[in-house]
């Protein structure tokens, strides 16, 4: 497989939960580290999407791959300016992006979205919401190469900040909830996390796996 960069969008402001999410403590590794971890078998480098080096700057340190924080260059501009900066800092053709919020992320499922798709700018699941007619699009669990940076950053410009806004103007393979299924059944690695209530599950979960973890 083609190399991959990593990148985790880490801006989030976390207004449900409380607090930054990153900073969840998941048997005494906070949750943005969790989530690197679990992605370093694909991971050619991470790239931290985050307008706060100083905190990151220990687990870029401690990692085992090249990692590196990248700031926004669009301030104010949403998860579509991290996207964009992560992209910029890439030295990988292809990119997966992910938020900091999925804490049973699975690069086996990454690896099965890219076999999946030819040469398309990006590779996003779209996966069926239960009372929605459409199914929806997963753009912060995504592949995306360099070649989208044109595409979003002139929707930056005109002031676009979802970070679906640029699909419309570069080729997508949208991978299938049928297709992410085969591997990942109740789709746990796009499973995010927004509330004390649903952390706490989360935190039951990962303690039920590995009973024995120190962490």
């Amino acid at each position: 497989m083609e190399p991959l960069s990593v990148l985790i969008l880490a801006g989030g402001r976390s207004s449900r939960m409380g607090r930054d999410k990153m900073w969840l403590d998941l048997d005494g590794r906070p949750l943005i580290e969790v989530v690197a971890r679990r992605l370093l078998p694909i991971a050619g480098e991470i790239i931290f999407s985050s307008n706060d080096s100083p905190s990151l700057d220990a687990l870029v340190r401690r990692l085992p791959v090249p990692a590196v924080v990248a700031p926004d260059l669009y301030r104010d501009a949403g998860p579509l300016a991290g996207l964009q900066a992560g992209l910029r800092a890439a030295h990988n053709a292809m990119v997966f992006a992910v938020a900091t919020d999925m804490p049973f992320v699975d690069p086996s499922l990454v690896i099965a979205m890219r076999n999946h798709c030819s040469d398309e700018d990006a590779i996003v699941p779209r996966i069926r919401v239960p009372g929605l007619d459409e199914p929806q699009s997963e753009p912060l669990h995504a592949i995306y190469r360099k070649s989208c940076l044109p595409a979003i950053e002139a929707a930056l410009a005109r002031g676009r900040r979802r970070a679906v806004s640029f699909l419309d103007d570069v080729r997508v393979c949208y991978v299938e909830d049928s297709v992410l299924r085969r591997l990942d059944p109740d789709l746990q690695s796009l499973h995010n996390i927004n509330t004390p209530e649903e952390w706490t599950a989360v935190v039951s979960k990962h303690r039920r796996a590995t009973p024995n973890s120190s962490g």
